[in-house]
């Protein structure tokens, strides 16, 4: 606005547009005069990223974003109570090659930017209204584009922005061992989630080819170093639970011995199939009494079940079903 002869005002209006009443489109702002509204639009691309799909369903709403690029990303919005919880991507694709997950199929083509994360909570925004949370679960590694994920991050928690607390902000990751480290450094007050998915190195190594190279002890003792930098925070573990696989009891035994010294809370997340992995859910019984074996034995643990199964909201479903149309 300065090297446009514009008062400082016309800047906090602007940035009440983006992240209070989430325009998408400089045209919206009929408080800016028509002259500046054509300035911005020659200048800036808003909100730099177009919808090429959108599915709902009861309790979820999902979006397939087309970047500048043609590169794209999906988002999804679920309902809780109260606020929705957005779930954002934070890469093109994914590296990690876990097994249970559509996302990694091609790869990880490039990062996102922090503009282009702040673009998928925008046009969720858009539709859906302020969020109550926010989670980084959508495609990709965010610990392996942690300084895009933090600028975003600074949007989200700004008081004069989205306004989230950040311990309504969850970043997840497969074990970067390092980047879990620093992350508890820089004690943002924001929730980890570490997806664990087997009690053995050998198992682990073929659920999740992309974190074998730190084995489960060094994961937990970086988990640990965690909450130690951030004043006791708890770490949430999500632990897929897959029929025949890592779901029996002596998983459940060696799951209570590596999680009970830690402060954690456990989610287990009974699989989602995904059309590439000859993989089964196991039965909802069989998975309340592996619950029940951990609850007994002192891991603070629940069930959590997947919403959007009708609108293939797990990570990569709707990019991999439009790449094939």
């Amino acid at each position: 606005m300065r090297d446009h002869a514009q008062p400082a005002y016309r800047a906090a209006q602007v940035h009440g547009w983006l992240y209070q009443r989430f325009a998408l489109s400089f045209e919206e702002m009929t408080n800016l005069p028509e002259s500046l509204r054509l300035l911005l639009a020659k200048s800036f691309s808003l909100p730099g990223a177009v919808a090429v799909a959108e599915h709902r369903g009861p309790e979820t709403l999902k979006l397939l974003l087309q970047l500048p690029d043609d590169a794209e990303a999906e988002s999804v919005s679920i309902a809780t109570e109260g606020l929705p919880t957005f779930c954002l991507s934070t890469q093109v694709g994914c590296s990690m090659r876990c097994v249970f997950c559509a996302s990694t199929l091609q790869g990880c083509e490039r990062n996102l930017t922090g503009g282009e994360i702040m673009a998928q909570a925008a046009l969720l925004a858009a539709r859906q209204g302020r969020p109550g949370n926010i989670v980084f679960m959508g495609m990709g590694e965010p610990l392996l584009n942690l300084d895009n994920v933090l600028a975003a991050l600074t949007r989200l928690t700004d008081p004069e922005a989205f306004g989230l607390s950040p311990r309504k902000v969850t970043i997840p990751t497969v074990g970067i061992v390092p980047q879990i480290r620093k992350l508890g450094k820089l004690d943002l007050g924001v929730n980890l989630a570490v997806s664990l998915n087997s009690t053995r190195d050998d198992q682990r190594r073929e659920l999740m080819p992309g974190a074998a190279r730190w084995p489960i002890w060094k994961l937990l003792a970086a988990c640990a170093d965690f909450t130690a930098a951030t004043g006791g925070q708890p770490v949430t573990f999500a632990y897929v639970l897959i029929k025949g696989v890592n779901d029996f009891f002596e998983d459940a035994d060696r799951l209570v011995a590596l999680l009970r010294p830690l402060r954690h809370h456990l989610n287990l997340i009974p699989f989602n199939p995904v059309e590439h992995a000859l993989l089964q859910r196991p039965s909802a019984y069989h998975t309340r009494q592996f619950m029940e074996i951990l609850r007994k034995r002192g891991l603070n643990v629940s069930i959590r079940h997947s919403k959007g199964t009708e609108i293939e909201a797990a990570c990569g479903q709707l990019r991999q079903r439009h790449r094939h149309v």
